[in-house]
């Protein structure tokens, strides 16, 4: 675990003064959406124990790619996951479209496998509200209907959101987020508290924005890095109960892959 400046825990707790809140909606262009480029990243998920133990929990491969969709529309962004639970336990498969232009969703579908059996959960997004897709097959989730109060961004793709964000000390993001199938859609505040300089993957110093969300709780309930050169996620933390720590962190390329991450 690094060890924070003075400096930099001081604006890691503290809310921004004179903050400007930018309220997103969703359809309108993002201003740095040129950082999002095509490639992969992968995280290790793991917990830091209160007595500096430490448990793995999954892998993450994130992959980014442009092209026709699905259905032969063009520009479209696709974003794609696998999560491996350390233990072979599970395995999640998330499949995304978006509109290219604006990152506006269009389809998102879960693919888990447990215990030697497939679960496949598929939606797709509009502007008035998200429903089961009817012509996935073997579609666990074909009758869901969730009504927006507004058209909403896939949360199960903010990380590569927050890459497009025109990221400032003491800006305030207000986001409208639906994670499909899971809790109701909401717009959530997130807080660019300040800079710090954390390691990188290979050990060099990596110039991060620090931000900050409550997720409607009233209280930080995460922190994450992310590269100023990129704005790629670096790092992240969580509380857990009990006093542990829920930590997210970038793992260097891999050889075979088609671009650096």
């Amino acid at each position: 675990m690094k060890v924070l400046t003075v400096f930099a825990l001081s604006l890691a707790f503290a809310a921004p003064t004179q903050a400007d809140t930018m309220r997103l909606e969703v359809g309108k262009p993002l201003a740095r959406f040129a950082k999002l480029r095509p490639g992969v990243h992968r995280y290790i998920r793991y917990t830091v124990g209160v007595d500096g133990s430490r448990k793995a929990i999954d892998i993450w491969q994130r992959t980014v790619s442009f092209g026709p969709d699905t259905e032969g529309r063009p520009d479209a962004l696709h974003i794609t996951q696998r999560w491996d639970r350390a233990d072979g336990s599970r395995i999640l498969i998330q499949d995304s479209w978006f509109d290219a232009r604006t990152f506006t969703p269009r389809t998102h579908v879960r693919h888990t496998v447990k215990d030697g059996k497939d679960d496949y959960a598929g939606y797709r997004f509009d502007t008035a509200q998200v429903v089961g897709m009817a012509d996935l097959a073997n579609n666990s989730r074909k009758d869901f209907v969730m009504a927006l109060p507004e058209p909403s961004y896939n949360f199960e793709t903010d990380m590569e959101l927050f890459q497009t964000l025109p990221m400032a000390s003491g800006r305030i993001f207000n986001i409208p987020f639906y994670d499909a199938g899971i809790d109701k859609p909401a717009r959530y505040n997130f807080v660019v508290a300040g800079s710090e300089t954390i390691p990188g993957p290979d050990g060099r110093p990596i110039h991060c924005w620090l931000v900050t969300a409550d997720y409607n709780t009233g209280k930080i309930g995460a922190r994450f890095w992310f590269a100023k050169s990129n704005q790629v996620l670096i790092h992240e933390e969580a509380p857990m109960d009990g006093g542990a720590t829920l930590v997210k962190t970038l793992l260097p390329p891999e050889a075979g892959d088609a671009k650096a991450a």
